[in-house]
């Protein structure tokens, strides 16, 4: 905030530059994260309302532009914090929708562990192809990692990741997925990769039907997803069936 306040009062703040190296007398501006950040930046912020008791901030609405390095595409953002909101984000949903993708009866292994992806036409990950992959043609792994899940098998990697609100991976129906690690940390994301390929940017959702751990170890886990690469109709489907 400009140097003649001492706190945020309601109202514009333009013609900012990158916090701390902004002119004091205007105040100043930063939004980074996930090991990316601005070497210059110009942008404005507004606080449409704000609130301190006894100095300290409890409450504030705040919306922000900024624009890295000279150019013209803009990061936006709205802020609105109250102090005394405990609410937390929903974690997955529960029951898991009957609707979404599973893989058709008898098309996968009746016993053990398996990888089985179905990719449709048109589908670049994928390349069109159905593929399984027991541990008989494959090694398979799979690790978690708090509310992170990675899979291998072959020269493929899916990372699945919960909402930021879970400690670990818990069964239900994650929705409205971006790509890991670029996704939004309130939903969770997802990504598939493998052979030289992979999305720039996807679509998608993971379920998970069963997860059993003991303590923090993972030890049983049925996963199924669905993404689709740069906005395009064609999907990758994938399910594991995993058991230590």
């Amino acid at each position: 905030m400009p140097s003649a306040l001492n706190q945020l009062e309601p109202g514009n703040y333009t013609g900012l530059q990158r916090y701390p190296f902004n002119d004091p007398a205007k105040g100043g501006l930063s939004w980074y994260g996930e090991g990316r950040g601005c070497n210059t930046l110009s942008g404005s912020f507004s606080v449409d309302s704000v609130r301190y008791v006894a100095g300290s901030l409890t409450a504030i609405d705040l919306r922000f532009e900024q624009h890295c390095e000279g150019g013209t595409p803009a990061l936006r953002g709205t802020i609105h914090f109250r102090s005394g909101d405990t609410t937390a984000p929903p974690g997955p949903v529960r029951p898991i929708p009957g609707g979404l993708w599973r893989p058709a009866p008898g098309a996968t292994p009746a016993t053990g562990n398996y990888v089985y992806l179905q990719s449709d036409a048109g589908d670049y990950i994928g390349g069109g192809a159905t593929t399984t992959y027991t541990p008989a043609t494959a090694s398979i792994g799979v690790t978690a990692s708090g509310g992170h899940l990675s899979v291998s098998v072959d020269s493929w990697s899916g990372d699945f990741q919960a909402m930021a609100t879970l400690s670990e991976i818990e069964a239900g129906y994650y929705a409205d997925l971006r790509r890991y690690p670029f996704h939004n940390p309130v939903k969770g994301g997802l990504s598939w990769y493998g052979q030289g390929r992979g999305c720039n940017t996807l679509l998608g959702w993971f379920a998970v039907d069963r997860v059993s751990y003991t303590g923090s170890a993972l030890t049983a886990l049925d996963l199924r997803f669905e993404q689709h690469c740069e906005g395009g109709v064609p999907a990758l489907h994938g399910a594991i069936h995993w058991d230590a």
